[in-house]
């Protein structure tokens, strides 16, 4: 499995036919969302729980911006 994930990141004719079969597979398919018009997300749900543990959390932020690499070393 892992090799067929490599094969399909490094080749975009591969990449290409794969979208274009999804495409097709799914063009009669129409999107909808399961969510009622104007739902609202609870932003407040872990509010309490939040104040209690984020100054114990504080120690395993990140100190700096994290950086990626745009290609795997060992590709």
């Amino acid at each position: 499995m892992a090799a067929s994930i490599i094969d399909w990141l490094t080749s975009p004719e591969l990449r290409a036919a794969a979208k274009k079969q999804f495409e097709e597979d799914t063009k009669e398919i129409k999107y909808f969302s399961l969510l009622p018009p104007g739902a609202k997300p609870p932003v407040d749900l872990n509010h309490e729980m939040m104040e209690k543990y984020r100054p114990v959390m504080r120690k395993f932020y990140l100190n700096k911006k994290a950086e990626f690499n745009s290609v795997h070393p060992a590709l």
